[in-house]
């Protein structure tokens, strides 16, 4: 039996944290179990870079670091960049006891999470089991991190065998792994064989996952409420009964359910997009606009900021400002003025800046209906109308806004055209109802296994519903097993610009992540052969 000095001899740890002192007392407890590689970093973007060297086997990560990305953004970084092996074990380390940050900490999977003060005995008692479950799983995670899934499912089969304790673990893993291929019945089969014995919360959410991307949303729907049930802060449930409630098309019950999730955990950029999403769809502006800013207070640093939601906070703050003078209005005034700023730092494009320019006139305008600002904003209207490159969708809600609020006959002509021409394009590639029949389709051919008829209609499924990341994943998995059974490849550069823009928005800690990357690297790699 491996002594514990001796098994530590060979693990390798990047500890991460701004404070020198506690950077010091950490690297003191941990060289006492016996670690000789330890590397020390103080802020996130080093430590990026360290362990995109050394491939630790633990990261030691405070959540709070100052200026820069948090302890959580690190690990959403590294899983959006793929650098996270298996195998690696991420502990967060913080100070924080409220709530809501303890929940935001563990909805993005960190291996372990101490809170501070800890003891050497606390710490090693943690990192004795991560250990020992890394050595046993070790030829499983180095087959995973050279892409031989096939063999990781091997070896965990001929690990329960050896060793019946860490059977579930080894199912667990199986079912995971099926999961990032998109082999949804063969996962259902995994955690349905778990749950006919026990009731575990996290087979129950895997089960209801797979229900949801075959199609039975009903089922999915039904294992959500059983786990909330029993456990009323499992937020991830909420989420998939959102996506569930969108896919019967009941958005009223989505938003009630996302409002559920928010009281639980609020820090999710996912989680209060789809809130401010949801809240300006019932036109309860207020809430939409508390969402949007608390989306962009997130963001901030993150990989998961979009343009989008600073453009779609200038829209609800506007709408703000064009009804009622109360206190929410007046509060609104202040936030134009950072929103410009953040856009002008972040997305400095010609486009995004006349946009930006354009909007600043309008609410200018509004202020002051004289001929000097209504000058300002026709000239800049002619801008954006002459600006060579075709318009970025996501402009045009606000463009909108502007040309129907104006006032102004020569801003609402100049602009009118581009709406139009951009509106109707969204239009012809939206159908929910067409896109519902081609997905089922599409599902009852995959199941046939003719993977062929399956992606032409999954690719018409996603033409009519261009933002559906689960469509996006059933046609990109489609083309995949297509290519297994016959070496044929046909998706078109447009089907993959439409996959990659639907698939963007996903977080590093959604259950589809994992899977759409490996797919859509897939999919790039045969384009450019």
């Amino acid at each position: 039996m491996v002594n514990s000095l001796q098994r530590y001899k060979s693990v390798s740890v990047l500890i991460l944290d701004d404070y020198s002192e506690f950077r010091l007392s950490l690297k003191q407890m941990v060289e006492s179990f016996g670690v000789n590689h330890i590397d020390v970093c103080t802020n996130a973007e080093d430590a990026l870079a360290c362990y995109s060297e050394h491939y630790h086997d633990i990261l030691l990560v405070d959540y709070n670091l100052g200026d820069g990305l948090n302890g959580l953004q690190l690990l959403a970084e590294l899983n959006h960049r793929n650098l996270l092996k298996y195998g690696t074990n991420y502990v967060l380390i913080t100070g924080e006891t409220a709530s809501d940050l303890v929940m935001g900490a563990l909805e993005y999977r960190p291996d372990d999470y101490l809170a501070k003060p800890f003891t050497k005995t606390t710490l090693k008692s943690r990192l004795d089991k991560l250990v020992e479950k890394a050595l046993a799983f070790k030829p499983i995670y180095n087959a995973l991190n050279q892409k031989k899934p096939k063999t990781a499912l091997s070896l965990c089969d001929q690990l329960m065998a050896e060793n019946k304790r860490v059977s579930i673990e080894c199912l667990r893993l199986k079912a995971d792994i099926y999961l990032k291929q998109l082999n949804y019945a063969q996962a259902l089969s995994i955690y349905n064989s778990i749950l006919h014995k026990r009731e575990l919360s996290w087979a129950q959410m895997g089960a209801a996952i797979c229900y949801l991307a075959l199609g039975e949303s009903h089922q999915s729907l039904e294992l959500c409420k059983l786990i909330v049930t029993k456990n009323p802060s499992a937020v991830e449930a909420y989420d998939l009964a959102c996506e569930c409630f969108i896919q019967q098309h009941d958005f009223e019950s989505a938003y009630a359910i996302t409002q559920k999730a928010i009281a639980h955990s609020p820090n999710s950029i996912i989680r209060q997009r789809q809130l401010a999403k949801l809240a300006t769809r019932y036109n309860e502006l207020e809430i939409a606009f508390n969402a949007y800013k608390r989306v962009l207070q997130l963001a901030k640093y993150s990989c998961l900021a979009q343009l989008d939601d600073y453009l779609h906070q200038l829209c609800v703050c506007t709408l703000i400002q064009l009804g009622e003078q109360n206190a929410l209005a007046r509060r609104v005034k202040k936030d134009f003025s950072s929103v410009y700023r953040a856009m002008t730092k972040y997305y400095p494009g010609i486009q995004s800046q006349l946009i930006t320019e354009l909007h600043q006139h309008f609410i200018e305008y509004l202020v002051d209906k004289s001929g000097k600002t209504g000058e300002k904003l026709m000239k800049t209207a002619d801008k954006v109308a002459s600006f060579p490159d075709p318009l970025n969708p996501v402009f045009v809600d606000l463009l909108e806004i502007v040309m129907k609020h104006a006032d102004i006959e020569r801003v609402t002509n100049t602009l009118d055209p581009l709406v139009t021409k951009e509106k109707a394009k969204l239009i012809a590639h939206d159908d929910p109802e067409k896109s519902e029949n081609f997905n089922q389709q599409g599902m009852v051919k995959y199941k046939e296994k003719a993977f062929e008829s399956a992606q032409g209609a999954f690719a018409t499924a996603l033409a009519n519903a261009p933002n559906n990341p689960n469509i996006a994943l059933n046609l990109l998995q489609a083309v995949y097993q297509l290519y297994k059974q016959q070496q044929k490849f046909s998706l078109t550069k447009r089907q993959f610009a439409l996959s990659f823009n639907a698939l963007k928005a996903l977080a590093p800690n959604d259950h589809r992540y994992k899977q759409s990357q490996s797919l859509l690297n897939f999919a790039k790699a045969k384009l450019t052969e």
